[in-house]
This record gives structure tokens, C-alpha cells and sequence, in this order.
């Protein structure tokens, strides 16, 4: 028998909000480091994570065969490891290469993003909160 909450998609819904967070704290240390000299901005691609995660990515599975080989870089779980650098063409003469109109846009886009995945999440507990009353 399959756990309830798996069924449900709670594990999935959980995982989104997880990295819609992680994705919070990238945007927010990007704005914190606005005046920064040499400050790189990063980003984490939230449908890159959970393609991984969900299994539907275009990404061909690569086989470790042997101990010695390298790792074949899977999917770690983490969403932390998916952050990287914008390698923003916008360098200022500091070095620093933070779009603030472009951070805060990506803000409020995550910040939908999240508030419609505890929502979704939110009634997913209140169907199975019915269901298990049985009303």
C-alpha cells in the first residue's frame, strides 16, 4: 500500500516549496551585495531542479561502471547544488554585476510561485483531513 502523503503529491508539493526557499536566499543575498564591488550575482533555475527531481529532465542518465570513474554528477537531492552564477554581459565598472530591477522581478515571481505551492499544498491537507473524517 502507498503512503497517503506520497499519493497526494505532498512529497512533490514539499520539495517545490523547498526550493522556491532556496531560490529566495539567492535573490536575497544577490540584493544584499547590490553595492558589493566584484560581486558576482548567482541564480537557481527552478524548473531545472525539479525536472531532475521529477525525472522528466531532457538529461541522459550517465553510468558510473567502475569505482575509479568520476561521479557522474545525479541528482543530489540538494537544491543548493543547483545554484550557479548569472554570468551577467552587465558588468558595472566596480565588477559587480547585480540587476536589481532584474532580482526584484525574479522576487516577486517566486514569491507567487511559493505562495501557489502552499496553497496547493494547503488543500491537498484539507481533502485528506475530510477524507479521513469522513464528511
Amino acid at each position: 500500500m502507498r503512503n497517503i502523503f506520497s499519493m497526494s503529491n505532498v512529497d512533490k508539493l514539499s520539495y517545490g516549496m523547498d526550493t522556491a526557499s532556496v531560490k529566495n536566499n539567492v535573490i536575497a543575498e544577490n540584493i544584499a551585495n547590490v553595492d558589493t564591488p566584484t560581486y558576482k550575482a548567482s541564480k537557481l533555475e527552478f524548473d531545472e531542479v525539479m525536472q531532475d527531481f521529477l525525472g522528466t529532465g531532457k538529461k541522459l542518465p550517465l553510468a558510473q561502471t567502475h569505482a575509479k570513474h568520476f561521479s557522474t554528477g545525479g541528482f543530489s537531492g540538494v537544491p543548493a547544488d543547483y545554484v550557479r552564477f548569472q554570468n551577467n554581459p552587465s558588468l558595472r565598472n566596480d565588477g559587480n554585476d547585480v540587476n536589481l530591477d532584474y532580482e526584484m522581478s525574479e522576487m516577486a515571481a517566486n514569491s507567487v510561485l511559493y505562495q501557489e505551492l502552499s496553497q496547493i499544498t494547503a488543500g491537498t491537507f484539507t481533502k485528506l483531513k475530510t477524507a479521513i473524517q469522513g464528511r
